[in-house]
């Protein structure tokens, strides 16, 4: 797009677009220059400003036409369609929000971070305790089994005992049956009285027979009692 600059005599200024000269309302002596022209004109000498110019001011007291000055370079760089300080606050801008979202993220990462190990340390102390709990548990478990183990060997040792005294007493008394039995088994045999053969034999039948039968007893109780010795010497 073409761009005008004017001068008022002492100084230029500009550059103006078409649109900005209409609102400006040019005259015709106003000095006009634009890139390509070797020096100022007036307006009124450039056509494609005639439209513009309404108003006639005095004329212009200047003995001869301003000569051109160059126009004052103005840089007008422009990256991605934005202009040079554009560009640059939106860099800034960018480079800003980025590292306030990078810390954010990091801090938010430090936070779960620490909540994790928080919560971590919170299950492997609940974690001990139950541990703690399970073993102290088993040991009362164990603790209680002893003493139910003891408790039992304890009453049965007493019942052992007890039963070798009985069993002992027993003994005794089955010996001195036994005795009995083999006296009378001897003066049977050996007394002689008036009875028949039948009546003797008979006799000493069921005096052998109680013989044999003490003799069994005294036999099994003697068994019992030396069973039950070994028993309670395992038990102690």
């Amino acid at each position: 797009m073409k761009k005008y600059y004017l001068h008022n005599g002492t100084e230029s200024s500009g550059p103006f677009s078409f649109d900005e000269l209409r609102a400006m309302k040019i005259t015709k002596t106003t000095p006009v220059w634009f890139e390509g022209m070797e020096k100022w004109k007036y307006a009124n000498d450039i056509e494609e400003l005639n439209e513009l110019v309404t108003v006639t001011p005095p004329p212009f007291k200047a003995e001869e036409v301003i000569a051109p000055l160059p126009p004052k370079k103005v840089t007008n760089t422009a990256f991605l369609g934005l202009s040079k300080n554009t560009f640059i606050t939106v860099i800034v801008v960018i480079v800003v929000s980025s590292t306030i979202a990078i810390n954010i993220i990091q801090n938010n990462r430090s936070e779960e971070l620490e909540a994790k190990n928080k919560k971590t340390e919170i299950e492997n102390q609940q974690f001990l305790l139950q541990q703690k709990e399970i073993e102290e548990q088993k040991k009362l478990i164990e603790e209680q089994q002893l003493a139910e183990e003891e408790r039992n060997a304890n009453e049965k040792k007493q019942t052992t005992i007890d039963r070798i005294s009985e069993i002992e007493s027993e003994i005794a008394v089955v010996k001195d049956n036994l005795d009995t039995t083999k006296e009378k088994l001897s003066k049977a045999t050996n007394f002689k009285v008036v009875r028949s053969s039948n009546e003797k034999s008979e006799e000493l039948k069921k005096l052998k027979l109680d013989v044999e039968s003490f003799e069994k007893e005294l036999e099994d109780l003697e068994a019992e009692q030396n069973r039950l010795k070994l028993e309670l010497d395992k038990i102690k």
